[in-house]
C-alpha cells in the first residue's frame, strides 16, 4: 500500500467501532458521552450471514436488548 493509499484507508476507518462486546460497549459509551447523543445509528456489512447475526446479537446484548427466544424464557 502506498503512503497515500494508507492515508485514505486509515481516514475511512475513523469513527468505526469493532472488537469484543466489552470493547464495543466502551467505545459506544464514550461516543455517547462525548457527543451527548440520544441515539446511535449503527451499520454493519458482511457477506457471512452467521457472522452478521453474531455481530448484531452482540450489539443487542451491549444495548441491553433481548437477542432471541432463549432470552424470553422465564
Amino acid at each position: 500500500m502506498t503512503p497515500k493509499e494508507r492515508e485514505l484507508y486509515e481516514g475511512a476507518l475513523q469513527g468505526h467501532v469493532h472488537g469484543t462486546e466489552e470493547q464495543v460497549a466502551a467505545e459506544l459509551t464514550g461516543a455517547v458521552g462525548a457527543l451527548g447523543a440520544d441515539e446511535l445509528l449503527v451499520t454493519t456489512s458482511t457477506y457471512d450471514r452467521t457472522a452478521l447475526l453474531d455481530s448484531l446479537s452482540g450489539l443487542a446484548r451491549v444495548a441491553g436488548l433481548r437477542t432471541g427466544a432463549a432470552d424470553d424464557a422465564p
